[in-house]
């Protein structure tokens, strides 16, 4: 590829082509493990460093390394480990769901962590698989800051970006929001990213991927998106749109859904 058309790409994009280009050059002798078996399992993946994990087992030797690839020589048991085909590049091994999460846990920080998690919940994992592995690997190094991501994980955000704001929002000193309630808009169905139903309050994180995920064209998906929020202020709720710029400023964002919160807690009252 060019390399104009390279440094065009998105960051996330390149770190992709660069694991699959790795997995090629390696002809599957390499164990893919943290943000690199996070990739290659589909999960959410945002902010991660962009280095390529692999494991070797002890005593091992890669010879001399790239500068961009991180070498574990962690003792992985079979029930760690799973094959999986990725398409374009083939079948590569790679951590399981469980035990790539828990690795990225014990090293990312926690807003990288809990996404990561999410969205390995949001696709099937059991949280219980997590806690009990977390529990057999106890005295691992960064184990018990695992465990902390853990405990915030929640299996109904569905991005990146619901994610962080769901982080950001727990920080303040209101009573939980309920994640995707269902609520009935003139006989149809609106699931809010956040919502209080005590004070007719929601945050939805505005990302475009909920538009662009589904077999709707863009345009309908925004319009019966826009028609369904009119019906619900018509009814009194109150709407905080949370879009990524935003996120960058989380003390504002804070402010913002405290000052909204306080204000419907008045009118409920």
């Amino acid at each position: 590829m060019p390399m104009h058309k390279w440094r065009a790409q998105k960051p996330w994009v390149q770190a992709k082509s660069r694991l699959a280009g790795h997995i090629a050059g390696s002809q599957g002798r390499l164990a893919y493990t943290h943000f690199s078996a996070a990739r290659l399992h589909g999960q959410h993946a945002w902010n991660t460093p962009d280095q390529i994990h692999v494991n070797v087992p002890y005593g091992a030797s890669l010879g001399k390394g790239a500068a961009d690839v991180v070498v574990h020589h962690m003792a992985l048991g079979p029930d760690d480990l799973v094959q999986k085909y990725v398409p374009g590049v083939g079948t590569v091994t790679i951590t399981s769901l469980a035990r790539t999460v828990l690795d990225c846990a014990r090293v990312a920080p926690l807003d990288l962590a809990a996404v990561i998690g999410d969205s390995a919940l949001h696709r099937g994992l059991k949280l219980a698989e997590l806690e009990n592995l977390a529990a057999r690997m106890a005295g691992y190094r960064g184990i018990k800051r695992a465990v902390k991501a853990v405990g915030m994980l929640n299996a109904l955000a569905e991005s990146a970006g619901e994610t962080r704001t769901r982080l950001i929002v727990a920080q303040l000193p209101l009573e939980p929001p309920e994640l995707q309630v269902t609520l009935y808009v003139d006989g149809k169905e609106y699931r809010p990213d956040l919502a209080w139903r005590g004070v007719n309050l929601i945050v939805e994180f505005d990302g475009n991927t909920k538009y662009f995920d589904y077999a709707t064209p863009t345009d309908e998906a925004l319009v019966a998106e826009r028609e369904r929020e009119s019906a619900l202020m018509e009814e009194g709720w109150r709407f905080i749109r949370i879009k990524w710029r935003h996120l960058q400023r989380p003390d504002e964002v804070k402010a913002r859904v405290l000052a909204a919160y306080l204000s419907a807690s008045e009118r409920a009252a």
